[in-house]
């Protein structure tokens, strides 16, 4: 079946996962392509609400957006930018992976929750930091040849979210979402007088596996599988509520 697919990310319309993802996508299907006009990994689902943002059309059906990923959903949708609504809307290919807690920080992801929101399939795509051109394809590659079976699995307020590794041997995996513990090192690399600049440097992590029925994300990928993860756009309340009261 032929879809509209609405591309986006967190790493700019000019990196090479998201025009690689284009090029593929478009052997079958219409692609447009609404993404952020610089860097934005790491800014979440942090949304422009004061001020202008900046839609500039910079190819056929293909746009920058000077804001967040969550910005490229909100704008091109509520303005009515595209003449068509997406059938499914894909974030990606991300460089790096969005593992575990990753989705909580990731640009890639709230691109694919806001879409969610608004009650479109959506799917964060994203590969294991340091690939090249070739992980690329072989992740743009197996999302077009099953990409019927992958929409059909999206339920309403959920995105799936996929990663692959470098050594990926084209098979997949249900996931779980595990949890990584981040104890970033932070030093101060300048002072004057009151004002200190601080920069992390580097991390170390803590692994932990995921609660539930399937193995978690990130030993999927260690293992040379996709992950593949169905996940919820909003928390659970915690049934330690259940005690609590006033």
């Amino acid at each position: 079946m032929r879809m509209n697919i609405l591309l986006s990310n967190d790493d700019g319309f000019e990196a090479l996962g998201i025009n690689v993802l284009d090029r593929v996508l478009s052997e079958r299907h219409v692609v447009t392509v609404a993404a952020p006009d610089r860097e934005q990994s790491g800014k979440s689902h942090s949304m422009t609400i004061r001020g202008r943002v900046r839609i500039t059309e910079y190819g056929d059906r293909h746009f920058h957006v000077s804001g967040t990923p969550a910005d490229c959903i909100i704008y091109s949708h509520r303005c009515s930018l595209f003449p068509v609504q997406p059938d499914i809307v894909i974030a990606g290919i991300n460089h790096g992976y969005n593992l575990s807690a990753d989705i909580v920080y990731s640009g890639t992801c709230a691109a694919a929750r806001q879409a969610a929101f608004y009650g479109m399939k959506a799917i964060a795509l994203s590969a294991e930091d340091g690939c090249g051109e070739d992980t690329f394809e072989k992740a743009a590659r197996f999302v077009l040849d099953n990409l019927e079976a992958l929409s059909a699995a999206i339920r309403p307020m959920t995105f799936l979210n996929i990663n692959v590794p470098v050594s990926f041997s084209g098979e997949w995996e249900k996931g779980g979402i595990g949890f990584v513990r981040y104890l970033d090192d932070i030093s101060v690399v300048e002072e004057c007088g009151n004002i200190r600049e601080l920069e992390i440097n580097g991390c170390e992590f803590h692994r932990f596996p995921a609660a539930g029925a399937y193995r978690a994300d990130y030993e999927i990928c260690a293992s040379g599988r996709a992950a593949v993860t169905l996940v919820d756009v909003l928390p659970h309340y915690s049934a330690s509520m259940d005690s609590f009261s006033l």
